[in-house]
C-alpha cells in the first residue's frame, strides 16, 4: 500500500478509537496495537499484554516529547 494511503487510513482509524474511548489517548492507543475487543474485555483499560503496555508507553512518550 502506498504510505500516504497507509497513513490517511491508519489517522482515520486512530481518531474512530480515540472517539469510542472518549478521547483516551493511551487506551485508543492500546486498542489500535490490541485491538478494540481487547481493550473493552479488559474493562476499558490497557490490556495486560507487555507488547501492548510498552507500544502505549513509547507512543505517549514521542507524543509527549512533540507536545513541549
Amino acid at each position: 500500500m502506498e504510505p500516504k494511503v497507509n497513513a490517511q487510513i491508519g489517522s482515520r482509524y486512530l481518531a474512530d478509537l480515540l472517539r469510542m474511548f472518549d478521547g483516551d489517548k493511551e487506551l485508543a492507543l492500546a486498542a489500535y496495537n490490541a485491538g478494540e475487543g481487547a481493550v473493552i474485555k479488559h474493562g476499558r483499560r490497557i490490556p495486560p499484554y507487555p507488547e501492548t503496555q510498552q507500544y502505549v508507553a513509547r507512543v505517549m512518550g514521542f507524543y509527549r516529547a512533540l507536545i513541549r
